[in-house]
């Protein structure tokens, strides 16, 4: 007889149903349309690695999974909100600057997309023209910046 407890291996479908491009555009879209995401803080911003040592500032598109990494070295950092005008305008700038790259919903496990501060703000500049072609009234509303307003440079 089959134990009735025995947990199903998940199927190759369940374990790889996105890829990290799909996961890279969702987290975009996201962070767009709620104006903001989150880190963590406690006198200074959580950072990270990448797995050649690089620093790695983490972000993540909703509170529940910042939480999750709430332990160990973080235990004492609480999550705090950064909106997306800011995060644009002074947090990219900054960690192009100190060449940190940006860790995008890291898990307790590991699993994170790690993306370079220039290719965000390109791909949220291209995002963002996208949504102001469909509707611009959004920008009025949640004070996010224009795409024409957003310097690669």
């Amino acid at each position: 007889m089959r134990n009735p407890y025995q947990r199903k291996a998940a199927s190759q479908n369940q374990t790889a149903h996105h890829n990290p491009q799909d996961i890279y555009k969702q987290f975009i879209e996201m962070i767009v349309a709620q104006g903001g995401l989150i880190a963590l803080y406690q006198e200074g911003w959580a950072l990270c690695a990448t797995p050649t040592g690089q620093k790695a500032f983490a972000v993540w598109k909703n509170k529940n999974l910042a939480k999750l990494l709430i332990k160990d070295n973080w235990a004492n950092y609480e999550t705090q909100n950064i909106n997306l005008k800011d995060f644009i305008e002074k947090v990219i700038p900054f960690l192009r600057e100190q060449n940190t790259v940006v860790s995008l919903d890291l898990t307790p496990e590991g699993q994170n997309i790690l993306v370079a501060p220039e290719k965000l703000l390109l791909d949220l500049k291209n995002y963002l023209y996208q949504v102001y072609v469909q509707k611009p009234e959004i920008f009025k509303e949640m004070e996010i910046p224009l795409p024409r307003n957003i310097r690669l440079h």
